[in-house]
């Protein structure tokens, strides 16, 4: 198993890439922001994103899905509970980091 580290996003939350040894499919673990060194990071590597995985639905950890997303198709996958908070700038904590009309 391999692993990659970016301190990305607003707040410098840790991005992890993972993938098996002799596979290009990758996952992302928390994409809280720059998606373009992410893709860059997968490209660099030599790897294709298949997943992304969120630990929890607080903003820092998913701001760059919908980017991600337009370029890879990766699907995304978040505890069930914790859905709501990706579609719901008031619960995911966005006013700690953006103006209160952001969304």
């Amino acid at each position: 198993m391999n692993m990659l580290t970016l301190p990305l996003g607003p707040y410098a939350e840790n991005v992890y890439l993972i993938w098996a040894d002799g596979d290009t499919a990758a996952a992302v673990i928390d994409p809280g922001g720059g998606a373009d060194r992410i893709l860059q990071a997968l490209a660099d590597k030599g790897l294709s994103l298949s997943a992304i995985l969120v630990t929890h639905g607080h903003f820092d950890h998913f701001l760059a899905i919908p980017a991600l997303q337009r370029v890879t198709g990766a699907p995304t996958y978040i505890h069930r509970l914790d859905a709501p908070l990706l579609r719901d700038p008031r619960r995911s904590a966005v006013g700690f980091a953006f103006p209160p009309n952001y969304a």
